[in-house]
């Protein structure tokens, strides 16, 4: 819960071509002001290479270089496939404090895939054969919090990953983007540190509450970064008054774009 980025690349290429991309990518994200970029790691490893990986890396990859797919069976039942990849380059960024790691990659996945549906055996087709793609999301919202630096913490996480997304179109890769703040969309900085504030104050409000009725039975209560910011009294405060806000206030439409507190849609 809480603003991210979700951003999907996807590419006709070659191995090579896709190392060559993945290279460039990381290329520029040194140049943006991140805390840190981990360097590249490719699975398998290539013949020839000193790298090692855990069990534990190789997993990880694997979950990150996965697509899921849906499908319709014979029987017309939609079922989501998880759809492993075969090759893969990528590597992470930390933004900035507060904020999710980024993984950027790609990843190139098998033309088909045997499935048991029900005891039998299917061979689904995953639309994949000779591409590259990615997709992964990045919490952002809580680099901006007050102890990590409040707005420009934020906008130096959330505006340096869209200048990457930015970069990998010029590149020549298909992206996708889904912002939840739609700065993606419009680049209005204003409209962007408005809507952290409502997320921030929206955010804090659901949790307070949810924390509030869920009472001590909880061994160790409700978690969420949201309860570390030293303002988060005055954040709840800000996030019930936009619940309760009538509908002719300039704030936002709260049943339709947050929903009742007791039912969160984010």
């Amino acid at each position: 819960m809480g603003l991210s980025l979700s951003y999907e690349f996807r590419v006709s290429a070659s191995a090579q071509r896709a190392r060559e991309l993945v290279q460039q990518l990381h290329d520029i994200a040194l140049t943006i002001p991140f805390d840190e970029v981990s360097d590249i790691t490719e699975w398998p490893i290539p013949a020839g290479s000193d790298e090692e990986l855990s069990d534990e890396d190789e997993r990880w990859l694997k979950i990150c270089g996965s697509q899921y797919g849906q499908k319709t069976m014979p029987d017309g039942e939609e079922v989501w496939i998880d759809i492993p990849p075969v090759h893969l380059i990528a590597f992470g960024i930390q933004p900035t404090q507060g904020a999710e790691t980024a993984q950027i990659g790609l990843a190139c996945h098998p033309a088909t895939l045997e499935y048991q549906h029900y005891g039998k055996s299917e061979l689904i087709e995953t639309d994949l054969a000779g591409v590259y793609s990615w997709t992964q999301t990045c919490k952002t919202q809580y680099a901006g919090l007050k102890q990590y630096g409040g707005y420009e913490n934020f906008e130096r996480a959330h505006l340096g990953l869209i200048q990457l997304l930015d970069a990998a179109s010029q590149l020549g890769l298909q992206v996708e983007v889904k912002d939840d703040s739609e700065y993606f969309d419009d680049r209005d900085l204003p409209k962007l540190r408005k809507t952290l504030d409502e997320w921030n104050g929206l955010i804090a409000a659901f949790a307070g509450q949810l924390k509030d009725r869920l009472g001590p039975q909880l061994e160790h209560g409700i978690q969420s970064p949201i309860f570390s910011a030293p303002d988060f009294e005055h954040l709840e405060a800000k996030g019930l008054d936009a619940w309760t806000r009538p509908e002719s206030d300039d704030g936002p439409d709260n049943e339709e774009d947050f929903g009742d507190p007791r039912r969160p849609r984010h």
